[in-house]
């Protein structure tokens, strides 16, 4: 089995454990943020319950750059430095799309497929392409004909 999709579900296992420690606080901070961004001026939109599996974005990402042992540590903790902020942007950015979407909706059936869909790819798709735009490309070469492969 390639040493690399080992270590990724070692790193995988341990940061979910640990962000599914603080999801809860970390869902309400960031769902926060985006209702105050999104809401119109002079109004505001209170945010009930929302499970939007943020931060596993950033444990799929964290996991992904530890593994890749290809790189020194040095680069991954640059890697991480630039990417987990960047991951939280995105968060919130596509929690202000996702609850304009509901709030200028005509179908509201519609409007909430969309929403779902919208914040439950956008994180591991997120994470998975910056890794790749951060370390990734490096081992991932077709040119190359090599896989991930140490």
């Amino acid at each position: 089995m390639n040493r690399f999709l080992v270590r990724f579900a070692l790193w995988a296992t341990l940061t979910t454990v640990l962000t599914w420690a603080v999801h809860a606080s970390w869902e309400r901070a960031v769902a926060g943020i985006a209702a105050r961004v999104a809401a119109p001026p002079g109004s505001e939109i209170e945010v009930m319950d929302l499970e939007v599996f943020y931060p596993y974005d950033l444990a799929i990402f964290t996991a992904l750059v530890l593994a890749s042992a290809w790189a020194g540590w040095r680069v991954r903790g640059r890697a991480i430095a630039i990417g987990i902020p960047v991951l939280i942007v995105l968060e919130i950015a596509t929690l202000v799309a996702s609850f304009r979407i509901l709030m200028n909706a005509r179908d509201p059936g519609t409007a909430e497929r969309t929403f779902n869909g919208i914040i439950r790819m956008t994180g591991p798709v997120a994470a998975a392409a910056l890794w790749l735009l951060l370390l990734g490309r490096d081992r991932l070469s077709l040119t190359a004909r090599r896989w991930l492969g140490d």
